[in-house]
Order: structure tokens, then sequence, then C-alpha cells
């Protein structure tokens, strides 16, 4: 499949599914500022719907579709009674008509991953959310499960809100547990193989229940069952040190070397004293630690995409003028939803992160990356963001040429593909 294909046929087919619901995920009464302060990242918190009937923006057909493409991540799980306790199989996507039709009533679920990519009603529900940094959220998946389905004992290392769709859900919470925990053996899913459980619920349409990192955790379904998972990109230690690194790394010379910097005659011939390790340290926090390369490291770390095969260059390069004419003449740019934004400003100086580049902005522009930079719906046309770039003289048009041509931008191709 052409890489370009998927940037503009599949996104554009996909795109008008559903619609921009404009309904609220939280309560009126949520307290963003209360959520930071005493559960994000510490405890889990049970959020009861808003009083409101709860619309599903995907159906579970839309989803079965979703699984049978080859370009959308999807898993199918089934549980399956054994010997009294329950054994778990795990099937990777796509999948064919034929597959659902030998599936039994019962026990298994299908997740969907990324579906925020693909349809506009999934991605409003992130709107909700901006409470938290934008290059913090990783994606919305969403469970398609039958009675008695589920994924089984777990934990995962981000921070999660499940929204409760169609149907009900009893979750069982359990302790804090890490990568040291003993597992289930003999299955391809990371099943915790001692689960006790110290709190249960049941969920209802439009109830969202946050869990923090590192809790272990079991949903059942009760009857047909849809749960939207919004989760949180939380890059490891061990990813950190070795991405930037390697990034400096490359801008090492082979002759920067280690130097004493206060050489004396030792009092004893083999000690590496205090003194060395201070030199060393001293020499790695000035590699590392500069915080303009740091941050600039983090935010093409952090906006890097997901799937980088769903943001591919523009098939027909364009420079600013040429873009600027056909703007002019109605063009419309839209944000690949494959695509992440992300930005600094320090000292007067912005930097605008996007798609795992690091571009520097003049002054002119620093007003600007924050709205370009927005949640929100990414594929409702930039006119206004657009317009306030090309006013801002060559900087700003050749800034929307380069988001365009790297593939970060797209045209607004709907009335196109109406037409095929």
């Amino acid at each position: 499949m052409p890489r370009n294909r998927l940037a503009k046929s599949e996104y554009q087919r996909y795109k008008r599914m559903g619609n921009r619901l404009n309904f609220k995920v939280l309560p009126e009464t949520f307290d963003e500022e209360d959520f930071l302060r005493n559960y994000w990242q510490k405890k889990p918190l049970l959020i009861r719907g808003n009083g409101k009937p709860f619309v599903d923006p995907v159906a579970p057909e839309e989803l079965a579709g979703f699984a049978c493409e080859d370009f959308i991540e999807s898993r199918l799980i089934q549980s399956h009674p054994a010997n009294g306790a329950r054994q778990w199989t795990l099937r990777n996507g796509p999948f064919t008509e034929q597959d659902f039709g030998r599936l039994p009533e019962t026990h298994w679920s299908l997740l969907i991953q990324a579906v925020d990519q693909w349809h506009e009603g999934v991605r409003a529900m992130l709107d909700d959310f901006r409470f938290i940094p934008s290059w913090r959220i990783d994606d919305i998946m969403i469970s398609y499960a039958t009675d008695g389905g589920g994924v089984g004992p777990h934990f995962d290392y981000y921070d999660v809100f499940l929204i409760q769709g169609l149907g009900k859900k009893r979750w069982r919470l359990g302790g804090h547990v890490d990568s040291n925990s003993a597992l289930i053996p003999d299955t391809p899913l990371r099943l915790l193989a001692d689960f006790k459980t110290e709190e249960d619920w049941i969920v209802e349409p439009g109830d969202i229940l946050y869990l923090p990192p590192n809790l272990a955790h079991y949903g059942i379904a009760i009857g047909d069952s849809m749960t939207y998972s919004i989760g949180f990109r939380t890059p490891s230690i061990a990813g950190i040190i070795d991405d930037l690194s390697s990034e400096i790394m490359q801008e090492l010379r082979e002759d920067q070397r280690y130097v004493d910097t206060a050489p004396r005659v030792p009092s004893r011939t083999g000690e590496i004293d205090a003194h060395v390790a201070d030199q060393l340290i001293g020499l790695l926090q000035e590699r590392l630690l500069d915080p303009g390369k740091v941050s600039r490291w983090f935010g093409r770390y952090m906006t890097t995409p997901k799937y980088p095969d769903l943001v591919p260059v523009a098939e027909t390069q364009l420079d600013p003028d040429t873009l600027r004419l056909a703007l002019a003449e109605g063009l419309q740019l839209v944000k690949n939803p494959s695509s992440r934004f992300a930005f600094t400003e320090r000292a007067g100086k912005a930097e605008l992160y996007v798609d795992g580049h690091a571009i520097a902005c003049p002054a002119s522009l620093a007003g600007l990356l924050p709205p370009l930079c927005e949640t929100g719906i990414v594929s409702a046309p930039l006119t206004m963001i657009c317009e306030s770039l090309l006013r801002a003289g060559d900087d700003g048009a050749a800034l929307l040429a380069r988001l365009y041509n790297q593939g970060s931008l797209l045209p607004d191709l709907e009335d196109d593909e109406d037409d095929e």
C-alpha cells in the first residue's frame, strides 16, 4: 500500500465517520486542580457520569471494520476455562468477517488501538482532558467485550482514564505492583499470577475510572460492553537515557577525553578517590545536562509519531509562495491525526516540535505556537491559524510549507473524496 494513501484515502474515509459530538465526558463538577493534586499518579478515582445519557461516538460494527484493516493495530483476546482456572489467548489483526463469525457468544474482547487517529467523534473525547499537557497523551484505545470478556489481571506503566460506553463492566482493583511481580507463565499476555482484590466497582455508561501507573486491575464485561481507554505517554528512565545519550554521542569528537584537572601525587596509587568521581560527574553534567539540548531532545522524542508510516512526506513539495496562493484559492489544511505537536518558549526564543522534528521559530511566531499545538479535534480546518501565520510574513509561510511538506498538515480533501 503506498505510504501517501495512508495519509489521504484512509484518513479521509474514516474521518467522516461519526460526528463531532459536543457532549462533555467529565462531569461539570469535576475539579481539575483537586484531581492533579490528590489523584494524578497517586491513587485511583471513580468518577460517576454527569447525569446525561452517554452516546457512544462509534458503533461495535465500526470497530469490527477497523479490525479488518491492515494499517490499524488490533488484538483479539479470548479467555477459556481450564482446570477450574482461566487461560487467555491472544491473536493480532487484521481479521476477517469469517474470524468474527467463528467466535463464541461470550468471553472475548476486541481491542482497537489509536481510534482517535481515525474517528472524529472519538477524537473529540480528548477535549475534556486539556488539563494534562497534550504531549503526554498517547492514544484512545477502544475495547469491545462480550459477556465475561476481559484481558485478565494486569497493570500498566502509564496513567489511564477508562471511560465506560455501551453496557456495564466490573472493575476489580488490587495493590501496587511492578516489573518484579510474578506473571502467569505460558501466555503471550503479561497477566499477574497473584491478584488480590482491594476495591470492587461496577461502572455504567458515562462513568470514568482513573488508574495511576503500576496499579493491578481486572475488568470483566457484564453483557456486551465498550470501554474507551485514554492512555498517556510515560517514557522509561532507561529509554530517556538511551535515546538522549545516543543523540549527544553524535555531537562528540574522538579527541574529547577525560583530563586530570588538578593532578596531584596520590597517597594510595591504586585508589580512585572522590575527587575523580566529582570530576567525572562534572564532565557528564556539562555534556548531558545542557537545558537547551535536553529540552530540544525531549520535544523531538515526545512528538515522535506512534505510527510514523502514517505521517508521510507530501507527494508534491510546495514552496511557501505556491502554498500561499493555494490557500488564497480556497485550500484548507488540517492536522494529520497521527501527528504530534508541542513547543517551548524560553528566554525570548521559541521552538516548535512536530513529529520528531525541532523547528526554531522567530519571536514573531511565538504567540502563534500555542493555538497551533492545541489539542481538540485535529481534523478541524486550521483556517484562522493559517491566516495568522501568513500575516506574520515569510517566516509564517515558510513554517506552513514545511509542516505541509513533511506530512504534518494535510489538505482537507473531503469534497474530492465524496466525488469518487
